[in-house]
């Protein structure tokens, strides 16, 4: 008995001096923005090799891509992230575009190409240039089956990651709690992204600033072989370096987190450096590229690897993975969502922010990938909805299969003072464009707001624009009323607009002549908004107008009216998979005798699947105001798009339906693209406004001057880029219209 007890004893000593003696590997992944994806070949090549990996640590993008492999996707699963059509774009959002406004009525939403907030302490309203809601999307998508509170020792490898603080730059080193929150903080890079918010109150930035590559990190937690990739110490070339302000600003950046990198080069057993000086810091466009960069630098450290695996083999088994492997991730069952919460993590907070009961219809449902996508798209809304900065979710408390979403949501300074600049505009060919076949439409603006003047409540604004015509609107605004969920706010604007105020002088009519018309408007109106998604305008105009030219007689006309206007609009942007807009105005005053128009429009959206939506929409008008003016008429192609019709057709009477299917195809030339089809059917008069000299047209009735009847079918292919929402569409009628346009929303 006495001898087996020695013998165990002896067997258990000598296990335990095998296990002190097997050697310990860390891979330690540096910071580097889009260059980071070439950490996805290095793991690839260990793996190959058969190098076992005991720990991950990582900066920054070597903290997005070593979370993602320690939390047990597969290195093939983190090329196809990479590679989704989605990822490219994750960092186009911008930060600084005012809060969303309901347009009015009928009245073009311009893209904003710039908006900048601004107040008495300075610029923006916000510390970063670029938003982080679809980065944090993403995050939350892809770790959507674990806690917010972990041990990272309790991941499928051991993880480490780094951060900084924003006020005293003291490295963060992130080992346990939410895997969002540590690396989303590891990637805020300075400037660029937002700083995060940590749970003790404070907030970091990017880990790179203290530490771009924790080699020391993993020598301090008793890792015994080091393997490590930086992928910013390649050098960049002069004329590169000069050739923008920006290049050189990422460059400076580069060179500060380069020193503490390079100082630590010694401590690892292997370094592995891609070439990667060609590679923007943000250019995810080309991940292809930069893998196989990763790719290269592997394979000129064959020989190393090879010998750094031989060397490890002496102690412990090598684990080759087979190529193409499923990782043990995706394999986890999806967490039904038990609870709902809501956090407000700003350090500005917002008045409002939404309730639970908002997302109520997730409770019980499993966090699969339809109930994300249709969460992503409830979160986007809920965003632009209270004003956030960020609206995103993470699971907490899993056990047994079951959690709670909490949904965390974050508020900019608010700042109402900003000035933008927007855009829009049509051009294409037609065989009905006006008087000629090809045709072009722009406007571009520009809107400076001053709140609170001198103190007080009043406002002062000035919009200036360019396109039919110059106009310079100001206005000054007076708050009589504002609540959480409402504001009732007085204006009163007084606009000079000169250029082509008619038919004749329109930009799409190949006839125009000279446009030197000229006119004056005096507007006092009040505007009710409500629940940020109504708009109520009423309120009292007076325009006089002088038309340059012989064709009109006399050319002189002020026109006094009423008017109100209302708008329900919960988003529905060009591009959006969910939403409604519906707008209704009328108008009446006089000329000589009684005018009006009437106009009504409903329009919805829903989401069908992950990637397809459905559209259906009704448009009514009857106008009978001026008829020697542009505004007096509803344009049907244009931006409206009717199939097959140029921008320039003027009607007086519509009746139409329509409908669209609209399909997310990935991204296009860089920028996420859909396609989109569309199908409507209208009955509309037959007056022709461009007709010379231009007369009188309809009694009060409708129709008065005949109607026809007209359907088409438009195929188009639409963009999100920076610039706004591009689309090309190709359409055609039963009546034989054709048009092929580029259209800028």
């Amino acid at each position: 008995m006495k001898r087996r007890a020695s013998s165990l004893l002896v067997v258990l000593v000598c296990s335990i001096s095998l296990f002190a003696s097997r050697p310990s590997v860390a891979l330690v992944l540096s910071g580097g923005g889009a260059r980071g994806l070439a950490h996805i070949a290095v793991i690839e090549a260990l793996e190959r090799y058969g190098i076992p990996i005991d720990m991950v640590v990582g900066t920054s993008m070597g903290a997005l891509v070593g979370s993602l492999y320690a939390s047990g996707y597969s290195p093939l699963e983190i090329r196809a992230l990479a590679a989704d059509p989605n990822f490219s774009t994750l960092f186009l959002a911008n930060s600084l575009s005012s809060s969303y406004d309901i347009a009015p009525a009928f009245e073009p939403t311009h893209s904003n190409v710039f908006s900048l907030g601004f107040d008495k302490q300075g610029f923006g309203t916000s510390p970063g240039l670029l938003g982080d809601q679809m980065v944090m999307g993403m995050l939350s998508s892809v770790f959507s089956k674990l806690s917010d509170y972990l041990d990272f020792d309790d991941l499928e490898i051991p993880f480490r990651c780094v951060g900084a603080n924003v006020v005293n730059g003291e490295k963060i080193l992130y080992e346990k709690g939410s895997l969002i929150t540590a690396v989303r903080s590891s990637i805020s890079i300075p400037i660029v992204f937002t700083p995060y918010p940590q749970p003790d109150g404070s907030y970091a930035v990017d880990g790179g600033i203290v530490d771009n590559l924790p080699i020391q990190v993993a020598k301090d937690l008793g890792y015994d072989i080091v393997i490590a990739c930086d992928v910013n110490a390649s050098i960049q070339s002069a004329e590169a370096l000069l050739g923008s302000l920006s290049s050189m600003v990422m460059q400076t950046m580069t060179l500060v987190t380069q020193i503490k990198a390079q100082s630590q080069y010694h401590l690892a057993d292997l370094m592995i450096f891609p070439e990667l000086s060609d590679i923007l810091v943000l250019d995810f466009t080309r991940h292809q590229q930069i893998i196989s960069k990763g790719e290269q630098a592997c394979e000129e450290k064959a020989n190393d690897l090879s010998e750094l695996a031989s060397r490890i083999a002496l102690d412990r088994p090598l684990v080759v993975m087979e190529e193409g492997r499923k990782g043990t991730y995706l394999a986890k069952d999806d967490p039904i969502i038990a609870h709902i919460r809501v956090v407000d993590a700003s350090l500005f907070p917002s008045p409002t922010i939404p309730q639970k009961e908002h997302f109520s219809q997730f409770i019980g449902r499993k966090l699969d990938d339809a109930t994300k996508r249709e969460l992503s798209n409830s979160l986007s809304l809920v965003k632009k909805h209270y004003r956030l900065s960020s609206a995103t979710y993470q699971m907490a408390y899993i056990r047994k299969g079951k959690g709670d979403l909490v949904v965390y949501v974050q508020s900019s300074k608010k700042s109402e003072s900003n000035i933008s600049l927007g855009v829009s505009g049509s051009t294409g060919i037609s065989n009905n464009t006006p008087n000629g076949t090809l045709w072009l439409s722009a406007d571009a603006r520009i809107n400076a707001r001053i709140s609170n003047m001198m103190d007080s409540k009043f406002s002062f604004e000035i919009l200036a624009s360019l396109g039919q015509t110059s106009k310079v609107t100001t206005s000054v605004l007076y708050p009589f009323y504002t609540s959480p969920s409402s504001s009732l706010d007085l204006d009163f604007s007084l606009t000079y607009e000169g250029g082509g105020f008619t038919p004749l002088n329109s930009m799409v009519n190949g006839d125009r002549v000279v446009s030197l018309d000229k006119g004056f408007s005096v507007d006092l109106s009040m505007t009710y908004r409500f629940l940020d998604y109504g708009r109520l305008d009423y309120g009292g105009l007076v325009d006089v107008v002088y038309l340059h030219g012989t064709a009109w007689n006399p050319p002189f006309l002020t026109v006094p009216s009423l008017y109100a206007s209302l708008v329900w609009d919960t988003k529905l942007s060009t591009f959006a998979s969910t939403g409604v807009r519906g707008e209704y105005v009328v108008s009446v005053g006089l000329e000589k005798d009684p005018v009006f128009g009437m106009q009504a429009a409903w329009k919805q959206r829903f989401a069908v699947g992950g990637k397809s939506s459905l559209e259906y929409n009704v448009h009514l008008a009857m106008m009978r105001l001026p008829y020697q003016l542009l505004t007096s008429y509803v344009d049907l192609g244009g931006l409206s798009a009717f199939p097959g019709y140029s921008a320039g057709s003027l009607k007086r009477d519509i009746a139409l339906v329509g409908g669209l299917y609209q399909h997310n195809v990935g991204t296009f030339l860089g920028f996420r693209s859909f396609v989109q089809v569309t199908a409507k059917i209208a009955m509309m008069d037959r007056y022709d406004p461009y007709q010379v000299p231009t007369s009188p047209c309809c009694p009060a009735f409708w129709l008065a001057s005949g109607f026809d009847v007209d359907a088409g079918l438009s195929v188009g292919l639409g963009l999100q880029t920076p610039l706004g929402d591009v689309i090309v569409r190709l359409g055609a009628s039963i009546l034989g219209q054709v048009s092929l346009a580029i259209e800028i929303l």
